[in-house]
């Protein structure tokens, strides 16, 4: 974020509508930025997994291999395994498709709030992410 300029300043009184409003828009920031990472994580994860399921389809079925569960390795079939990676892919995918809703909803709540914002106090806030 970056800092205002004298010629940006204007004196706005703040009341305390204003500063509920600020401080909600910080929440979701925050909830959507925690949102972002864990998304990056669930399809880092998820793309993981269908590499897996395509090797584990190009393998003989009566190969075994060991499949990790929590914190031991089981020796299982392909075709086990590839019904566990699946169900797997299926629970993934239905995070990130939670977490994309999520996402959503803050940033609609967040140009919400900044058009009630920037309203108020124009360029005397800001609201925006940046480098500079």
């Amino acid at each position: 974020m970056r800092m205002l300029n004298d010629k940006d300043e204007q004196d706005a009184e703040v009341n305390r509508t204003d500063q509920d409003a600020i401080n909600e828009f910080s929440k979701h920031n925050s909830r959507a930025e925690e949102v972002a990472s864990e998304l990056e994580i669930a399809t880092t994860e998820k793309e993981t997994l269908d590499d897996l399921s395509m090797e584990l389809e190009l393998a003989d079925e009566d190969d075994i291999v060991p499949y990790k569960l929590q914190s031991c390795f089981l020796h299982l079939s392909v075709a086990r395994v590839l019904e566990a990676v699946t169900q797997s892919q299926g629970e993934l995918q239905s995070s990130i498709d939670a977490l994309e809703t999520e996402s959503g909803e803050c940033r609609q709540k967040m140009d919400e709030l900044k058009k009630q914002l920037y309203g108020k106090f124009g360029s005397a806030i800001n609201l925006e992410r940046g480098d500079s």
